[in-house]
């Protein structure tokens, strides 16, 4: 029987004369590893475009320093030393996991599976998926988000911005590793995330036919995580109410004791970077540090394209906002902008033509990643300059709606993307003289400014 342990009761192995020869070998060979540092093998070439429209370009990093920790990650997990973790947020490009779940298999295919990752199991939205994992809910929990209807709202939800509640023992969630798909077929370590409360019921966890009682009933409001190791390979986890009062699930981690990397995909659809502003941040602090993520990848802006009511300072506020949470909560990630991908709109005469907000919406983006230290990447570049989306859409790779690309267009963005973000890995640069902040970060602490009404324009779905 799998026995549940908390992060904190986990066992660790220390190895003395493991630790002294390793400490030997680091003093005979820090003057070779520091002349010639370790590289995954030649240098990483552009993709072949294949006849695709889209072209390989570079991060925009003045620190040349701003992917360190994340290099640092996957050296480690080269070796066969550690994991590499991404935390990859964003709204309906992210959430389909078409582009996520592509760049996780390329990463896992060059530097090892460590494991599929985050997984919030609700079906809450059409455009919310995971890919080489299966997952399956009843219809019966409640979803809780922040919803831009309501502007003053914010709320307890988690590491991915939402929580499932249900008190009903009918409802369920069923997570299971693939069987077919060369991805996806092992976990070794399964971690659930419940909300305990002074109304908290008993949630059933459910491994392989071996259920297990998590009481999450507690004097207070807090974020708890219970953990099972279990034999590396295929596994099914299947949550549900006892009966005994309501659970809230912030979601699931499938993961693996191994080297290699785990990209957690942590995408909702219709949003804004401003939504993490309406997170608390203690259970977004804790999650977060729970998984350990090596870079932190903000794919936000295609829909802040069409927010013509926000004033273009505003949206710079807010990306300073954001990054300076992330920079107290996870001071030691790596942090990546991913700029707004080419997104059209339809004149009186029919005539499509890129959006008129996308340059002040580009510039923003970029200025806060270099404010606050980060790297950043031209999506609108990438696909190959302003109005490229016909292009795609002629291709097969964008779609009719002028925002979203195909299950062909974005594993095609994943390795644009993939070229990009390992470009630099194993290279030697010289560096700058030390980054300094143009911009004083703003304490997360503030509460984003009350908005004006806005005028309706088309989301992005």
């Amino acid at each position: 029987m799998q026995q549940p342990m908390t992060a904190s009761a986990r066992p660790t192995t220390h190895n003395p004369r493991a630790a002294i020869r390793v400490a030997v070998w680091g003093l005979t060979c820090a003057c070779a590893l520091l002349a010639a540092p370790a590289s995954a093998g030649p240098p990483l070439r552009p993709p072949d475009p294949q006849g695709r429209p889209g072209k390989a370009i570079e991060i925009v990093d003045p620190s040349q320093a701003a992917l360190d920790p994340w290099f640092k990650a996957v050296k480690r997990a080269a070796r066969g030393k550690g994991q590499a973790r991404i935390a990859f947020y964003g709204a309906s490009h992210t959430a389909a996991d078409l582009w996520t779940g592509e760049l996780r298999r390329i990463l896992q295919d060059h530097y090892g599976d460590a494991g599929h990752g985050f997984v919030f199991p609700a079906k809450w939205h059409a455009g919310y998926r995971h890919q080489d994992i299966n997952v399956d809910a009843s219809k019966g929990w409640a979803v809780d988000r922040y919803k831009t209807t309501n502007p003053d709202l914010s709320g307890d939800y988690g590491l991915a911005g939402l929580t499932m509640t249900s008190a009903d023992p009918a409802d369920f969630a069923l997570v299971r590793t693939t069987e077919d798909n060369p991805h996806g077929r092992r976990v070794g370590q399964i971690d659930v995330w419940v909300r305990g409360s002074p109304q908290g019921g008993d949630l059933l966890v459910d491994i392989d036919g071996t259920v297990h009682v998590v009481a999450t009933r507690d004097t207070e409001s807090r974020v708890r995580k219970l953990g099972w190791r279990v034999p590396d390979g295929g596994h099914a986890v299947r949550i549900a109410p006892a009966g005994t009062g309501p659970v809230t699930v912030y979601g699931l981690a499938f993961d693996r004791r191994q080297p290699g990397v785990i990209l957690d995909q942590l995408g909702i659809p219709g949003m804004n970077a401003e939504v993490m502003l309406h997170w608390s941040e203690d259970t977004w602090r804790a999650m977060l540090n729970d998984r350990r993520p090596d870079l932190v990848v903000f794919a936000y802006g295609t829909n802040a394209v069409g927010d013509e009511g926000q004033p273009i300072d505003a949206y710079l506020d807010t990306w300073r906002k954001v990054l300076t949470r992330l920079r107290e909560a996870r001071p030691t990630a790596a942090c990546l902008l991913v700029g707004p991908t080419d997104r059209l709109s339809k004149e009186a005469d029919g005539t499509r033509r890129p959006m008129a907000r996308t340059p002040a919406v580009i510039a923003a983006s970029r200025q806060a990643a270099e404010e606050l230290g980060c790297g950043w990447w031209d999506a609108v570049a990438a696909m190959g300059g302003p109005g490229s989306m016909i292009e795609w859409q002629k291709a097969g790779l964008g779609t009719s709606d002028d925002v979203h690309l195909t299950r062909k267009g974005y594993p095609w963005m994943a390795e644009l993307f993939h070229y990009a973000l390992m470009k630099d890995y194993g290279v030697t640069r010289k560096k700058p003289a030390a980054h300094k902040q143009k911009h004083a970060p703003v304490h997360s602490n503030a509460r984003p400014a009350k908005k004006a009404k806005r005028p309706a324009t088309k989301g992005h779905r």
